[in-house]
C-alpha cells in the first residue's frame, strides 16, 4: 500500500530554526512537499483551505496550542493524521494527543531526522490503511441495510400475494353468491319490481369488478415488486463475484 506520490506535510512551530531545520531535512529526501505555518491559527486556515497528508504539530506555541489545534481538528472533522511534538517530560500530554487523535508524537530534544521520513511515511501508511477499512466497513454496513430492505420489501410482497389470493378466492365465492341472490329474487319478484332489482344487482356487479379489479392491480404490483428485487439480487451477486 506505498504511495507513489510525495507525502505532503505541513510543519507547524513557532521556532522558526527548527521549523526551517525539519523543513530542509524533509525536501532533501525527495519524498515530501513540505509547507510551513509559526503558529496554530496558521495551521487551522490553512487546513480548511488545503489538504495534507500529514501534520508535524508543535504542542508548544504562542496563541493555541498544539492541543488546541487537535481538538479544534477533532470538532471540525479534519481528519488529517497528526505528530505530536513535545518537550522531554510530555509523557501525560502525549497521551491526551493520542486520545484526540494523533497519530504518534516525537520529543523534539530527542528527534531523529534521519529517522523522521521513515515515522512520517509510516503514519501516513496507518492512515491510509485506516480509511480504506472505514471505507469497506460503510460498504459493507450499506450492504447489510440493502440485504434487510431487500427482505422487508420481500415479506411485504409475500404478504401482498397471499392476502391477494385469500381475497380473490372469497371474491369468487362472493360473485356466484349474488349471481344466486339474483335467481331467487328475481324469481320472487312481480315484473314491476324486476327492473329495478337488476338494476340494483347490475350496480352491485359494478362494485364488485371495482373491488376485483383493485385486489388484481395490488397482486400485479407485488410480483412487478418481485421481479424487481430478484433482479437487483441478482446484479448484487454478480457485483460481489467480480469482486471475488
Amino acid at each position: 500500500m506505498e504511495s507513489q506520490l510525495p507525502i505532503r506535510v505541513l510543519i507547524v512551530d513557532d521556532e522558526e530554526s527548527y521549523r526551517l531545520s525539519l523543513e530542509i531535512a524533509l525536501k532533501m529526501t525527495n519524498r515530501f512537499t513540505i509547507e510551513a505555518v509559526e503558529s496554530g491559527e496558521q495551521a487551522l486556515e490553512t487546513l480548511k483551505e488545503r489538504d495534507f497528508d500529514v501534520v508535524l504539530l508543535d504542542h508548544r506555541m504562542v496563541g493555541i496550542s498544539g492541543l488546541e489545534v487537535l481538538r479544534e481538528m477533532h470538532e471540525k472533522n479534519i481528519s488529517t493524521p497528526v505528530v505530536m511534538l513535545t518537550g522531554a517530560g510530555s509523557e501525560e500530554l502525549a497521551v491526551e494527543a493520542m486520545k484526540l487523535g494523533a497519530y504518534d508524537y516525537l520529543s523534539k530534544e530527542h528527534i531523529s531526522i534521519e529517522r523522521l521520513p521513515l515515522t512520517i511515511a509510516n503514519v501516513f501508511e496507518r492512515y491510509r490503511y485506516r480509511q480504506e477499512w472505514l471505507r469497506r466497513e460503510r460498504e459493507r454496513q450499506k450492504e447489510k441495510e440493502r440485504k434487510a430492505d431487500l427482505q422487508s420489501l420481500r415479506m411485504f410482497q409475500e404478504t401482498v400475494r397471499s392476502i391477494g389470493q385469500f381475497v380473490d378466492g372469497n371474491l369468487m365465492i362472493l360473485i356466484k353468491n349474488i349471481d344466486r341472490a339474483e335467481e331467487q329474487v328475481m324469481r320472487l319478484s312481480g315484473s314491476e319490481e324486476s327492473k329495478e332489482i337488476k338494476k340494483a344487482f347490475e350496480t352491485l356487479r359494478a362494485d364488485f369488478q371495482l373491488v376485483s379489479s383493485g385486489i388484481k392491480s395490488m397482486v400485479d404490483l407485488s410480483k412487478l415488486v418481485a421481479a424487481r428485487m430478484d433482479h437487483v439480487q441478482a446484479i448484487d451477486e454478480e457485483k460481489r463475484d467480480a469482486r471475488q
